[in-house]
């Protein structure tokens, strides 16, 4: 699917179909490692950091996350229409 809308210039189908493949393998690991992430002896509280640097981290991803979906964004929009059908190297 992700093939068929690139060759016929479908490029929505050929997103969704590339995410989908994505996510699809990211979940064949993650289920794949499910068993082996904490030992059976320990509890999900036992195995989980201290307070403390959960709480910097969170701290951390609650500013940066922002910025750098702000800074995407401003990418995006500085640079929009530069590019004309037929120029650059995917003419």
């Amino acid at each position: 699917m992700c093939w068929g809308g690139i060759r016929d210039g479908r490029g929505v189908p050929a997103f969704a179909a590339a995410v989908g493949l994505f996510l699809l393998a990211m979940a064949g690991l993650a289920l794949s490692n499910m068993p082996y992430v904490v030992p059976p002896a320990l509890t999900v509280r036992q195995a989980a950091s201290h307070p403390g640097p959960q709480l910097f981290y969170l701290i951390g991803a609650a500013i940066l996350l922002p910025v750098i979906l702000a800074y995407t964004v401003l990418v995006f929009w500085l640079f929009r229409g530069k590019l004309r059908v037929g120029e650059g190297y995917h003419a």
